[in-house]
């Protein structure tokens, strides 16, 4: 399904979830942005815990939960209305766990946007990591944001591509993103093995014959993608280093990433890989992660009839 079949079929709301922290107006923020952008509204979303811990001297009842969520929410919308007075928005109370229900919540949805979980990675382990479990989850996009995360007119949007797999609904998310932002697209292709097999490499293969190689590759992944978006400006860019380190190295200069999920992997955070999960953590921009659709997205262009078919 491309971004347009995308935006038809689950209409043009973003869903963002809020947890009461300090980083929820940065993804409210990108939220009400990017609703603007679909012609949209914005769905609030808090999940309330549904368990109780268990205390003799911190006594707790459904009760004081309810409040808790009822007056996050209202935070929550009031911050919305303060940085987007325009925008449409509704308020949502869920029940359960919180990966599972804003993945779900989030079905009917064009883009789900979570705050980036900033606590120490022990702690994550012990407790989950929301937005790892969303990534590998949502049926949708979804656009994780760094807290004190600020937009900007035009600027940069990059995107890693690894190989052709899953390359059509990657390039899809990313032009029609650059698309909307008025932005330019980079596309970035890193390699890099483990220093001692990639010693062997270098020795081997002439580095600049294999850029040369991959830039074509690149390059032939994109053509019909600038036909359809000839308003953005594409840059191909093939570095010869870790991917993840490159990605979040050229976040400083990005205004946002686009990734795509992988499709197999057990437990189901460990469909984002280690790449995803090294850019979501460390990314110094909002970071959007896409899940694999398993359909190649090539549009063809009916040059008789003047018009694209996707």
């Amino acid at each position: 399904m491309n971004n347009q079949q995308r935006v038809e079929r689950h209409g043009r709301t973003v869903v963002v979830g809020v947890d009461g922290s300090t980083g929820n107006r940065s993804a409210l923020r990108y939220a009400a942005e990017e609703a603007a952008g679909l012609g949209g509204r914005v769905d609030v979303v808090h999940v309330v815990p549904d368990y109780l811990p268990i205390s003799p001297l911190v006594p707790l009842t459904p009760e004081d939960l309810s409040e808790t969520a009822t007056a996050i929410l209202r935070s929550a919308l009031a911050s919305l209305e303060e940085i987007a007075p325009d925008a449409e928005a509704e308020g949502h109370l869920r029940h359960g766990t919180r990966a599972v229900q804003l993945a779900q919540a989030a079905e009917e949805a064009a883009l789900l946007v979570v705050g980036r979980d900033d606590r120490p990675l022990l702690e994550r382990l012990l407790s989950g990591d929301v937005t790892a479990g969303v990534c590998a989850r949502a049926s949708v996009p979804v656009a994780q944001v760094p807290a004190g995360w600020e937009p900007t007119s035009g600027g940069t949007v990059l995107v890693g591509v690894k190989s052709p797999q899953h390359a059509g609904e990657l390039l899809a998310e990313a032009f029609a993103v650059a698309h909307r932002r008025g932005a330019r697209l980079v596309v970035l292709h890193a390699w890099r093995l483990p220093s001692v097999y990639d010693d062997i490499i270098e020795v081997r293969v002439d580095l600049d014959s294999w850029q040369e190689e991959a830039t074509i590759e690149m390059e032939a992944l994109v053509r019909d993608w600038r036909v359809v978006y000839p308003d953005v400006p594409v840059e191909i860019r093939v570095v010869h280093d870790r991917a993840a380190h490159a990605l979040v190295e050229q976040s400083q200069d990005a205004d946002v990433i686009v990734l795509v999920r992988r499709e197999h992997g057990v437990p189901a955070a460990a469909h984002l890989g280690s790449t995803a999960r090294t850019v979501l953590r460390s990314a110094r921009c909002p970071v959007r992660v896409v899940p694999p659709t398993g359909t190649p997205e090539v549009p063809v262009l009916l040059e008789s009839e003047g018009h694209l078919v996707r």
